[in-house]
């Protein structure tokens, strides 16, 4: 509020006749001006005296400007607060209808709904084109601003599309150029345009479907005879509505073909899937992307490809895959069977060179060790080695070294699933090395396993056991419990500190040394007593006890002992145990 001046009063002496009596004066001022807005002030006062106060300018806002997007019915106003007289409460802003001179409240405002800050959007506003005032308000005073300049709002502008083609009538495969025009009452439309071949869009190869001066085009080809609806859509873009073309009718004729027949490899190898691509074309003036069917030949056999015999073509091409069972030089062709848009066509013969496929021989033995005369089962698998494929056929030889085995039993012909086998048997022991070789085939190379290692062993060795036992020096004879192989345990006893040695071997279920096998085995032995420890010992070739002893030593009074472990070639373990006391 203006600022408000407390009134200076004076006394005045009264007539002696009348007496001492108080003068009460009300008075209330107001002035009101216009200067660049409204000027105002008021006061009261009770009493006597004189009085002044000060007045105060609401000026109008300035810089009114008004802003519309394109295809939208949005105004965005912003104008400058007074830079001087006093603060106004806020703001009206009115909106001016430029062609009908209709005034009305913008931004939701009104005389008692103002606009506290210096920026608004008046929404859902008509199209058309309009000015805006800003109105100050403080008290019910006002000062209004100058107009802003026109701003015109239009949330959408009719558009029309038409649609013109470059050749009809047009042959299959023929290149046609379709172009959309797309036109409105003011300006130039911007935006995208989609040509459609009855509902469905077209897929254009070449042009531009997004409008430059207003035009479109679309390269386009027709795999099939027949008569088109084409037409164009344009899709809208603010602020210009979108809008279609008349059907435009579009004659294509059929058109002839030529196919071509080419391999993925050459030379592949037997049993190689190599894939057969037809390529079936239409030839200037016709073109386009022939369909139906190919049969693939070899020579003058259908081939069976692996989607069966006859192919169906896919964008102009047909693909047979198929896999060779014999080496050779194969004469490949491609028969296109036509179709009501393309005439049939065959390619000219190509040469497929199928050379023999490597092979892979496996060698499996139905026990890791035997005994002489025990029976063994040799199974041989020989496979293709990729790329090739399909199963080897031929026999397979089973060796021990360099000598061919004899086999008692099983067919050393492969069989179907390309598995050759030798029953057989050792008459002495001993570490064998196997292997199979396949002899190879007219379409299937030559392989030889690698080595299997075959262990021939005592059939009375049953477990480890303990020899040249001495305690201190002098011998002892333990005595055992347990079975040889497993859980087997010797004892002896000694005084304090007592040196217990041994040397170790293989023994039958009696306990009894007896010879494992010809070849070196190595035995492994831990101790515990004063010094624990670990190593190995070696059984030489035929022999019952290791060359060097094992030892273990008492702790005072305290046990020792010694434990042996032996992996056999069946893969079993075999422990033993010899305990000081």
């Amino acid at each position: 509020m203006p600022h408000r001046t407390t009134p200076k009063t004076r006394a005045r002496r009264a007539a002696p006749s009348r007496g001492v009596r108080a003068l009460h004066v009300g008075l209330l001022l107001t002035v009101l001006m216009t200067v660049s807005g409204t000027a105002w002030a008021a006061w009261s006062t009770a009493g006597g005296g004189t009085g002044s106060g000060s007045t105060g300018t609401l000026s109008a806002p300035s810089a009114v400007t008004a802003t519309a997007a394109g295809g939208g019915s949005s105004v965005s106003v912003s104008w400058s607060a007074p830079s001087t007289g006093v603060a106004p409460a806020g703001y009206r802003v009115d909106r001016t209808d430029t062609t009908s001179g209709t005034i009305a409240g913008a931004c939701g405002s009104s005389s008692t709904s103002l606009v506290t800050g210096t920026s608004c959007t008046d929404a859902s506003v008509p199209d058309g084109t309009y000015r805006y005032t800003v109105v100050a308000i403080r008290s019910g005073w006002t000062a209004t601003s100058a107009t802003s300049a026109a701003v015109t709002v239009r949330a959408a502008v009719s558009t029309t599309t038409t649609l013109a083609s470059s050749a009809t009538p047009s042959v299959v495969g023929q290149t046609v150029t379709l172009t959309a025009t797309v036109t409105a009452g003011n300006g130039t439309p911007t935006g995208t345009v989609v040509f459609r071949d009855g509902g469905s869009a077209i897929s254009c190869s070449g042009g531009t479907q997004t409008l430059g001066s207003g035009t479109a085009t679309c390269s386009t080809t027709w795999s099939s005879a027949g008569t088109r609806s084409l037409t164009a859509a344009y899709a809208g873009s603010a602020p210009y509505a979108a809008s279609s073309s008349s059907v435009v009718g579009q004659v294509v004729n059929a058109a002839s073909t030529t196919t071509r027949v080419a391999s993925s490899t050459s030379p592949s190898v037997v049993g190689q899937s190599v894939t057969y691509t037809a390529t079936v074309s239409a030839p200037a003036p016709g073109g386009g992307v022939p369909s139906g069917t190919v049969t693939f030949r070899d020579g003058g056999s259908t081939i069976t490809c692996a989607g069966g015999a006859t192919q169906t073509l896919s964008s102009g091409t047909a693909t047979c895959v198929v896999a060779s069972g014999s080496a050779g030089t194969h004469s490949i062709t491609a028969v296109y069977a036509g179709s009501t848009n393309h005439i049939a066509s065959t390619s000219s013969a190509t040469s497929q060179v199928v050379n023999p496929a490597s092979t892979t021989t496996s060698l499996t033995s139905s026990a890791g060790s035997v005994t002489p005369g025990q029976s063994l089962i040799l199974t041989a698998t020989v496979v293709a080695v990729a790329p090739g494929g399909g199963v080897p056929t031929g026999s397979v030889t089973f060796k021990d070294g360099a000598t061919t085995l004899s086999c008692a039993s099983g067919t050393q012909t492969l069989d179907a699933s390309g598995v050759a086998t030798c029953t057989t048997s050792f008459a002495t022991t001993g570490s064998r090395t196997i292997t199979a070789t396949y002899a190879g085939s007219s379409n299937y190379g030559t392989s030889t396993s690698a080595g299997v290692s075959e262990s021939v062993v005592n059939a009375s060795a049953s477990g480890l056991g303990f020899s040249g036992v001495t305690v201190d020096g002098s011998a002892q004879t333990p005595t055992c419990t347990g079975t040889p192989g497993s859980g087997y345990s010797c004892s002896v006893t000694g005084g304090n500190n007592a040196v217990l040695s041994a040397t170790v071997g293989f023994v039958d279920r009696a306990g009894n040394p007896v010879a494992y096998n010809s070849a070196t085995e190595t035995i492994s032995w831990t101790t515990t007593g004063k010094t624990a420890g670990s190593g190995t010992v070696t059984v030489a070739p035929n022999t019952t006890t290791s060359t060097s002893s094992v030892s273990a030593t008492k702790k005072g009074s305290n046990p020792a002992s010694i434990t042996v472990t032996f992996k056999t070639a069946a893969g079993a373990t075999w422990s033993a145990t010899l305990n000081l006391s």
